[in-house]
């Protein structure tokens, strides 16, 4: 089996930081490893993100079945193993039939870490040993940052998505001071909200009915499938401390949800939604500042805002709050021109569908679905 490949040059971008080399002699590659371990190592990266926590593997085969492939390589350091990188990856299968091996479906970016080019090389070697050895079609590897030198795979074609972007917001040292910086249109669409009677509340468990409530509607309305209810609820069982749920209701009915998650110093919101018959009374706008006036509560330096479509409405809904954009790279190894991804997660049919029906069709469209 030949696993040559041209990755001598790959190198990450310059905002991220370099350890010292570790002796490469004293690495091992390794198919799982203590949870403690690998988490112990994400949490002291700079550049982890908290989709490279180990607790994703137990999520996503819990509620999808997808396997977990976790690499890592480890340093021996005297009587003890260190972690020096990882990838985390998944056995995903589409709608088609077809399976490859993503990092991290569902997700924005969960990409390669190491502390060094020896390690991130070992990491990416052994991922094309696992394609080329379980036959599957490819590889997909999703981050925030480029290879400066893109490594090529025998007997597969490289594609680089770089369609969504990440949108992430610089938080002020009060809720006070992060309002007087927006622009005044901003400041009205959130009075008017209060206004008009919103009231927002933000908590954990208690909260996932009414935010599945109008997120689940929401994507209906919007012709997706939906992640089922066991996912949101298997989150917050694995990351207790990190998760957290904001709703705004009208009166007693739940109107705009978010679904929240702390690492380091970040609030992360990969999952938000508003009803459209109410979205007059400004609820998303209301919803939005709830979530950046408690990041800013919690002595946090980002709201991330998570992925959108360049130029798309949600962009442009994202852009009015001033975050800055980064870009985002899905690299796509695949024997075809064409890339991987012949993925949607819009149906035409699906807005006709009773809610009932669309969340409970949802879940088994949307496992097969890596977006």
């Amino acid at each position: 089996m030949n696993l040559s490949m041209e990755i001598s040059d790959m190198h990450m971008s310059q905002n991220r930081s370099r350890h010292n080399p570790p002796d490469p002699s004293a690495l091992v590659i390794r198919e799982g490893v203590d949870p403690a371990l690998w988490d112990r190592y994400v949490r002291t990266e700079p550049c982890a993100e908290f989709t490279h926590l180990s607790s994703w593997g137990r999520v996503i085969e819990a509620v999808y079945g997808h396997k977990p492939v976790y690499l890592a390589v480890t340093e021996t350091r005297g009587d003890s193993q260190a972690v020096c990188g990882i990838l985390p990856l998944f056995r995903f299968w589409s709608m088609a039939g077809g399976g490859r091996l993503v990092s991290l479906p569902f997700f924005d970016t969960a990409g390669l870490l190491g502390s060094s080019r020896v390690v991130e090389s070992m990491l990416l070697k052994r991922a094309v040993a696992l394609v080329q050895a379980h036959g599957f079609p490819g590889l997909e590897i999703r981050q925030d940052f480029p290879f400066i030198c893109s490594p090529r795979v025998p007997g597969l074609r490289l594609k680089v998505a770089t369609l969504k972007m990440g949108l992430k917001l610089r938080l002020e040292s009060s809720p006070r001071k992060m309002m007087n910086r927006f622009r005044s249109k901003v400041r009205s669409q959130i009075n008017k909200g209060v206004k008009n009677g919103l009231k927002a509340r933000i908590g954990k468990a208690e909260l996932i009915d009414p935010f599945y409530e109008v997120f689940s509607r929401n994507m209906r309305d919007l012709g997706s499938p939906v992640h089922s209810r066991r996912f949101f609820g298997t989150i917050m069982e694995n990351f207790r401390e990190h998760a957290f749920i904001c709703v705004v209701s009208w009166g007693q009915q739940p109107v705009a949800a978010g679904f929240m998650f702390r690492f380091k110093d970040e609030m992360k919101n990969p999952w938000a939604s508003s009803l459209r018959a109410f979205r007059p009374l400004a609820p998303n706008m209301l919803l939005y500042w709830e979530m950046i006036r408690f990041a800013c509560n919690l002595k946090l330096s980002w709201f991330d805002m998570g992925r959108s479509t360049r130029n798309a409405p949600t962009f442009r809904f994202k852009q009015q709050w001033q975050p800055e954009a980064r870009q985002l790279y899905w690299f796509q190894w695949s024997p075809g021109p064409d890339g991987l991804l012949a993925e949607s997660l819009s149906f035409k049919c699906w807005p006709r569908l009773p809610v009932a029906m669309a969340n409970l069709l949802g879940p088994m469209v949307r496992r097969h679905i890596s977006l």
